[in-house]
């Protein structure tokens, strides 16, 4: 008996003298990674679960990070493959106060359940987050607006263009041009060129719409009339996420997307497709009188009813791979294919003065044109352990393919006359585009409040466009080829660039200013037609290069936390096409023709804007004070040919000098709890100048327009919207607009943040249509057109995901929930 109790005893006691050998032993048994640490966070008011919640574990007395955890959408988190320790867990979720907790794991406690852990909503962060909520929906930085398009509920399953129809001062007229406070505008594509066009761009994969009205230097000098940045949405949630919609209209309206966005440290893959179709039925019509030669026809009017048909797929792919946490490279690409068509039925009457009939008869126009455009972008960013301290290098290209035609075929009745038979005219069009573009640019702070950057950028651009006219002839019983409307153009442009900006704070006032030159070549040719081409360089003389400097200057001065003043200064260049430089016929018709000008200089605008912004709890009021004066205004001038005076020659000159300005506001309203309104009124002065050989033409006047977006939370996670727009008469150079309107209602209900119903109805009233009023001796005439009709569109849209940092890690054995991977140097 007395033996078994030694052997049992040295049994025991074996573990302890093997330790008591090997020294390393217990700090190896303290390395194991068995440990798991696990429980709920909830909100401690309401006892609702809280996803996304910031869930970390440090190891004392160190306090370096072990392992991190996002809670699920139940609240639940699990921390696993922990080490033996003492550690501290911390609990981080915007809006709530910070949780911590001391924690112990060894070989008694390997498992930890804590259980529901209660985090307090924090009043001062949320009136914070709230402010700062209003503030992403319509906010204000030095140089630019932003507009979030996800929150507009009518453009949901619709292109870009429904995505600008309520932002405050863009305007898209009949023909799908985009302009902004009145001037062309440049669409840039995740702050880059593009050669796509908004309607090319599902609505539903843009995040938000960035409006710089006075672009600073870090852009291009060409920027006249502004920037619409359409930033595409991204992915920036750890493990996997998506959505699934689907829509159907009235009008043959379908649209799909799928999404899929899969991020896990050191990649951040994301995949869209998106398709969408469409069908307008459009009526227009045009009504003249002629005054001054009223013979042998004094009334015409024409009557339109236009079909157009749209058809789009497109596809996204992005992956950003971080070598390390101050390393990444962005590589992105996007696929678009589509195709434009168009049927418009044109039914004319001309009548003497005592209104009989003189002629009658239709036109039918038929347009047909596809497109293709392929887009590659790759971006290499770099930043430094000093706050907002970067480089960033940037190379994009972009190749789009376009083909298609139209047919024209009159059929014209002459009263007395025998019909002289139709007249056919046919064009066969095919182009191709290629743009480069390689950018490099530099921050460094100098200090808290002091910034320099600088950079240089390149574009290079060359487009083709063949086109080939036929008419026609019963002579000749075939298709004769029109050597003046067919021509074969081949367009390249070049333009450098390097900027400088400097930031820094004066006495509480933030000054930013900078320097932009550019160096531009411009050649174009007409392969088909010998001794057609015709090329710039600017400058090209030294007296040029101060115009070439293109100064930007930015104040603004934050008064308290709820109200900043904000004043910005800038010079930009409009430089000519190559239409209005060609000195060849590039249009004709029996009474008109185009020519271009080689002696064009560029015309250079100097802008001007004052803003005051109020951020209240409330209310958020943007005002804005915005002028714009233009030397050598390039200007349309018609006079009458030497040889034939029946006919106009149209051509391009250096004008006067012009002028505009206007009062911009915008204000968002919390009314309520489920209650929000944003309204925008704008109203400004137009000074329009024309002249020809013989007559001076002006016109001015003030005009406004104004939108309203009201949206209201209905029971059952129902939300109401309507949209409303209403454009007031502009002056143009020998008349003015017509007034346009229109109001959109949608219906949203949201189901568990997973599954989104929308229905809209567009133009309520049938009333979006634009046109013009022209006044002067000769005749007055009154058109209308318009770009789609009413319609009616219900979507249903999906989303998923799973909030995992470490979701392939996982399975494949590696650490769990420690989230993100802290292995690699930095270089």
């Amino acid at each position: 008996m007395l033996k078994i109790k030694i052997h049992l005893l040295f049994i025991l006691c074996l573990p302890t003298l093997l330790f008591a050998q090997m020294p390393n032993a217990a700090a190896k048994m303290k390395m194991l990674s068995i440990g798991r640490v696990y429980g709920k966070v909830i909100d401690a008011k309401t006892k609702q679960p809280l996803e996304f919640v910031s869930v970390a574990l440090f190891s004392m007395p160190k306090d370096s990070a072990v392992a991190g955890f996002l809670t699920k959408q139940n609240g639940d988190f699990s921390l696993d493959n922990l080490p033996f320790g003492m550690f501290t867990l911390r609990i981080h979720f915007i809006g709530y106060k910070k949780f911590e907790q001391k924690i112990m794991i060894n070989a008694q406690s390997i498992e930890r359940d804590l259980g529901n852990i209660k985090i307090e909503p924090d009043v001062t962060v949320l009136n914070e987050v709230e402010v700062s909520a209003e503030k992403g929906n319509m906010s204000m930085s030095i140089d630019r607006k932003v507009y979030n398009v996800d929150k507009d509920l009518s453009v949901t399953g619709g292109t870009g263009l429904d995505a600008l129809k309520n932002i405050p001062s863009v305007t898209v007229d009949a023909d799908g041009e985009i302009s902004l406070r009145n001037s062309s505008v440049q669409i840039f594509i995740d702050g880059r060129p593009t050669t796509l066009t908004m309607q090319q761009i599902p609505a539903d994969q843009i995040e938000r719409i960035e409006v710089i009205t006075n672009p600073s230097v870090k852009f291009d000098a060409n920027t006249t009339g502004g920037i619409l940045n359409v930033v595409m949405k991204k992915n920036s949630k750890p493990g996997y996420n998506g959505m699934v919609q689907a829509g159907i209209g009235t009008n043959d309206r379908y649209n799909v997307m799928g999404n899929l966005n899969v991020k896990e440290k050191p990649f951040n893959v994301s995949l869209t497709y998106s398709y969408n179709t469409s069908r307008n039925e459009n009526k227009g019509f045009t009504n003249r009188n002629n005054i001054s030669y009223p013979l042998p026809v004094k009334y015409f009017d024409q009557n339109n009813n236009t079909t157009m048909i749209n058809r789009m797929n497109m596809v996204r792919l992005a992956v950003d791979y971080s070598i390390n946490n101050r390393n990444t490279i962005t590589l992105g690409g996007n696929a678009v294919r589509g195709l434009h068509k168009s049927i418009d039925k044109q039914f004319f009457n001309s009548l003497n003065t005592d209104y009989d009939t003189v002629s009658f008869g239709n036109r039918v126009n038929e347009n047909i044109g596809n497109f293709n455009n392929y887009t590659a972008q790759i971006t290499y960013r770099k930043t430094f352990p000093k706050p907002q301290k970067e480089l960033t290098v940037d190379a994009s290209y972009n190749y789009g393919v376009t083909d298609g035609g139209y047919t024209f075929t009159t059929y014209n009745f002459l009263m007395g006359a025998p019909y002289g038979g139709d007249e056919i005219e046919k064009n066969v069009a095919n182009g191709n585009s290629h743009l480069g573009t390689f950018q490099i640019d530099y921050a460094n702070p100098i200090n808290d409040s002091t910034k320099i950057e600088f950079g240089i950028k390149s574009t290079y651009k060359q487009s083709r466009n063949a086109n080939t006219t036929t008419d026609f002839s019963y002579l000749y019983n075939a298709y004769v080829y029109d050597s003046v409307l067919s021509n074969d153009y081949l367009i390249d442009d070049l333009v450098n660039a390097a900027y400088v900006n400097y930031s820094t704070r004066i006495k509480k006032i933030n000054i930013q200013a900078g320097l932009r030159f550019e160096q531009s070549y411009y050649q174009g040719q007409v392969l088909n037609k010998p001794n057609q081409d015709f090329s710039y360089s600017y400058p090209s003389k030294s007296s040029d290069i101060l115009k070439s400097i293109f100064p930007g200057l930015y104040f603004s001065r934050k008064l308290n936390s709820k109200n900043e003043v904000q004043l910005n200064f800038s010079r930009k260049i409009k430089r000519p096409n190559f239409f209005q430089l060609m000195p060849f016929v590039m249009f004709a018709d029996r009474y008109n023709y185009r020519i271009g000008n080689p002696a064009l200089t560029p015309e250079f605008v100097n802008m001007a804007e004052i803003n005051y912004n109020y951020l209240g709890k409330k209310l958020n009021y943007l005002t804005s004070i915005y002028g714009k004066y233009t030397e050598d205004v390039i200007t349309n001038i018609a006079y009458t040919s030497p040889s034939d005076p029946t006919v106009l020659v149209n051509t391009f000159m250096n004008g006067d000098n012009s002028y505009s300005y206007g009062w911009e506001n915008t204000a968002k309203i919390t009314v309520s709890k489920n209650l929000n309104v944003t309204a925008n009124a704008t109203a400004y002065y137009v000074l329009v100048k024309y002249s020809n050989s013989t007559t001076q033409l002006q016109n001015d006047g003030y005009s406004w327009e104004g939108k309203l977006t009201v949206a209201y939370k209905l029971p059952w996670d129902i939300t109401f919207q309507v949209n409303g727009n209403y454009d007031a008469p502009r002056p143009i150079a020998q008349g003015e607009t017509r007034e346009m309107y229109f109001l959109d209602v949608s219906l949203n209900k949201n189901i568990m943040q997973r599954l989104i119903f929308n229905l809209t109805l567009s133009d309520v009233f049938n009333s979006k249509a634009r046109g013009m009023r022209y006044y002067t001796d000769d005749y007055t005439q009154d058109m209308q057109r318009r770009r789609e009709s009413r319609f009616l569109r219900f979507s249903v849209t999906w989303m998923f995901g799973k909030p995992d940092a470490s979701i392939f890690k996982r399975k494949s054995g590696n650490r769990g929930g420690s989230g993100e991977s802290s292995e690699g140097m930095d270089f």
